[in-house]
């Protein structure tokens, strides 16, 4: 059995709630977007595969950081309504386009 994993990133989010101008997982922590801090914990991992980052069809950030990571298994699927549709769509995605099983 492999050790490695693959990682489903939901960042579709528009954080209504918060009431920012700017979705969430863009907001900047120490110099960098919250997004870019979670895609570091996930790719310094040991045992990471890759990445994929479920973004919204109307995100206007994303492009701006898909370039940094280039080098990286790092892949972009497309949000759904909710959340979960969302997470489905990274899975199906790594399916699909990677030739994946989800367990």
């Amino acid at each position: 059995m492999s050790s490695e994993f693959w990682c489903v990133i939901p960042a579709a989010g528009v954080g209504k709630r918060m009431e920012s101008a700017i979705p969430k997982q863009y907001l900047q922590l120490h110099g960098k977007t919250v997004l870019e801090h979670t895609l570091a914990c996930f790719l310094e991992h040991p045992a990471s595969a890759g990445v994929v980052v479920v973004v919204s069809a109307e995100d206007e950030y994303w492009a701006d950081l898909a370039p940094l990571y280039q080098a990286n298994a790092v892949y972009q699927a497309i949000g759904g309504k909710e959340r979960a549709d969302s997470v489905l769509n990274g899975l199906q995605y790594l399916q699909t386009e990677l030739g994946l099983a989800a367990n």
